[in-house]
């Protein structure tokens, strides 16, 4: 289903009055579910007169549901939503705490940071699109399936382990799945960034006769050389738990 972003002007900040924005908040809702309602009805296939058949109304008071401009029972949005097999999720988040108020189990509502928000639309998906990937390719089996491997004698992750000496497997794990989370072009770079204490390791700054500058360069190379294989091998961790 196709969202229209409204909040590009219901964002823009005309007013301190806490009644001119409790009012602005209240026009962004009214048009999300105007729009998704009349975005089901016409997935469905239906005409507003055919609906309003199946709803036991008139044509006009599915016309006025489906109008931003216009006040709706609660009760006539569920029938509406209903009707088109489909529910309406609800929250209500103070600070950094949700609390669903909706009757559905199989779905959650949580709140996403803004930084995964923009990860998605760099990759061209919607925020939910973007999260079931992401819980695709990170099971609970393959985050255990780096922390074993972490733990074990193969080269790869000893080198790992002495490079990140100060942090602990889980730690590692989970930025090893941040960093494989990312695009694939950008997950060398991550990887290398990591590795190297959260500096950037690729290229010199010192002149290359400085015997301090070939030192660097012979460990920026080591480092990018185990960043590459570290990839190879979480490649292999995803394909063993898909």
């Amino acid at each position: 289903m196709t969202h229209y972003n409204f909040q590009n002007w219901l964002n823009q900040k005309i007013s301190d009055d806490p009644e001119v924005i409790l009012a602005g908040k209240l026009e962004y809702l009214r048009l999300y579910l105007t729009d998704a309602m009349r975005q089901l009805r016409e997935k469905a296939g239906l005409t507003q007169a055919q609906l309003a058949e199946k709803l036991g109304v008139q044509q006009a008071a599915v016309s006025k549901l489906e109008s931003a401009l216009k006040d709706r029972k609660l009760e006539s949005v569920l029938q509406y939503l209903h009707t088109l097999d489909a529910e309406l999720l609800m929250a209500v988040k103070q600070g950094d705490e949700i609390y669903q108020v909706s009757d559905n189990d199989g779905v959650m509502l949580v709140d996403v940071p803004e930084e995964v928000a923009l990860k998605a639309a760099a990759e061209g998906m919607t925020l939910r699109e973007y999260v079931h990937a992401a819980i695709k390719n990170f099971s609970p089996k393959t985050v255990s399936g780096i922390e074993s491997f972490l733990k074990s004698d193969e080269e790869v992750a000893v080198r790992v382990r002495e490079r990140l000496g100060g942090k602990s497997i889980e730690e590692i794990a989970r930025e090893l799945e941040k960093c494989y989370s990312l695009p694939k072009e950008d997950r060398v770079m991550a990887l290398t960034t990591f590795l190297g204490g959260g500096v950037n390791a690729v290229g010199a700054t010192r002149s290359s006769t400085d015997p301090r500058s070939i030192t660097e360069m012979s460990d920026k190379r080591e480092l990018l050389n185990l960043a590459k294989n570290l990839e190879k091998k979480l490649d292999e961790i995803v394909n063993l738990y898909p």
